[in-house]
């Protein structure tokens, strides 16, 4: 791999972590798991149909399009293990 490339690919694995994070930050602190997973769903609903979530320049990449079904796949999963880990009861009291 030349370096550019490296560069490159160091850079966007760099900001997937970054925002991975502030996704557990978000999750960590937020009073009602259930409530942001439920507005992560209707996000994901409304950019699936009019796919506002990718730039005009990657609506047409199918590679880019499944990449990001991919990371929305994996963040809903992490949304869903902490609605599951901090149950109504606990969150309330």
């Amino acid at each position: 791999m030349d370096r550019i490339t490296e560069e490159a690919v160091s850079s966007l694995q760099a900001q997937v972590s970054v925002q991975h994070l502030a996704l557990l930050t978000l999750l960590r602190t937020h009073p009602d798991p259930a409530a942001l997973l439920e507005k992560w769903r209707a996000t994901l609903a409304d950019a699936v149909e009019c796919k506002s979530s990718l730039p005009s320049t990657s609506r047409k990449s199918d590679l880019v399009r499944e990449r990001c079904e991919r990371f929305a796949e994996e963040w809903t999963a992490v949304l869903v293990d902490e609605t599951v880990a901090r149950p109504r009861d606990v969150r309330s009291g």
